[in-house]
């Protein structure tokens, strides 16, 4: 579903005429598949409330002559805010006089911080917790601790140890089972993208194979602007959130605790882009990169500084438009 004013950065990316902001953006998109098709919609102050429905009003029929049973629904505010992240680098005025490098600094420190603010966005995205850094925002975990129950969905019970997709092909059935599971409950089947680590990425694929299933309309793939490949299901894109900024962990980890308390379980995530129901990305403005000192040196020390930030958050105001399902063995464990 589209949302009324928001546009997603690969939009941006596509469209900006000014080459620094394309440059920037690009280079984020590189490494975060994750910002790629969350929209993002411009809001005017640092804390927005929106009014989620908690119940709904009553509606009967009613017998000739008689009347109805007034009634009212009830709300509550939900509140989401944004958080300025970004960074800096200086660089030597001697540098800028340099012509003979193989790579411009200032252009190669540029796409190392990108790649660093798209690592510190993906892990942030699942994983931003108040609770531990209340200078983030929220993420899909626990936002979806917060919604009704039929939102968390388990491959195995929630007391059972975690699901081997290909231990047998009862399994490969559960499997797809559940998946359809988390599927429909996202906002009555509304999805729009699948979150998942790399090894459930490419696992769905074997679950098809030993269950002999051809892909049909379940798995498919594309490519991206960057030649990528891009798996789906059912038309839905399944995107590897990838590693934190130390390129080495998982962020959706293999390590979750089963239900039998093993550190063997996973998780995957079905989200819905909906202003209603579903989750979109918020910001004060796009991402800015700029020089704050206008051309001048910093004081004792002939640098210069580029900086960027992004003032930023996520807003999930319905109670729908999340599903985690989980207990599922990760893949490098599976039979």
């Amino acid at each position: 579903m589209s949302i009324t004013g928001a546009v997603t950065l690969a939009h941006v990316a596509k469209t900006s005429n000014k080459p620094l902001e394309k440059a920037v953006i690009m280079n984020l998109l590189r490494f975060s598949d994750v910002l790629a098709d969350l929209p993002f919609r411009n809001v005017d102050s640092l804390t927005n409330v929106a009014v989620r429905w908690t119940s709904l009003p009553t509606s009967a029929f009613r017998k000739i002559n008689a009347g109805y049973t007034a009634s009212i629904g009830d709300t509550e505010q939900v509140w989401e805010s944004v958080y300025p992240a970004g960074g800096e680098f200086k660089i030597d005025r001697v540098l800028k006089k340099v012509g003979n490098t193989i790579v411009d600094p200032v252009s190669l420190q540029m796409q190392m911080h990108m790649k660093a603010l798209a690592y510190e966005l993906n892990d942030q995205f699942i994983n931003g917790d108040h609770t531990s850094d209340p200078d983030t925002f929220e993420g899909l975990k626990k936002r979806v601790t917060g919604m009704p129950s039929r939102q968390s969905v388990y491959f195995a019970g929630s007391s059972s140890a975690a699901l081997d997709p290909t231990g047998s092909a009862a399994n490969a059935r559960a499997f797809f089972d559940k998946f359809d599971e988390m599927f429909y409950k996202c906002n009555g089947g509304k999805v729009n993208a699948i979150y998942a680590n790399e090894g459930i990425q490419w696992g769905i694929a074997r679950v098809l194979r030993y269950a002999q299933i051809s892909g049909g309309n379940f798995l498919d793939s594309t490519t991206d602007v960057f030649g990528r490949e891009v798996m789906s299901f059912k038309g839905v894109p399944i995107i590897d959130v990838g590693l934190k900024a130390d390129q080495s962990t998982e962020i959706i980890t293999e390590t979750e605790t089963a239900g039998d308390s093993g550190l063997d379980a996973t998780s995957i995530y079905a989200v819905s882009f909906d202003t209603v129901e579903g989750l979109s990305g918020i910001q004060l403005d796009s991402l800015e990169f700029y020089d704050p000192l206008t051309g001048g040196e910093l004081e004792g020390t002939p640098t210069g500084m580029v900086r960027y930030e992004w003032v930023l958050g996520l807003a999930s105001f319905g109670s729908r438009g999340i599903v985690r399902a989980q207990n599922i063995e990760g893949a490098s464990n599976w039979t």
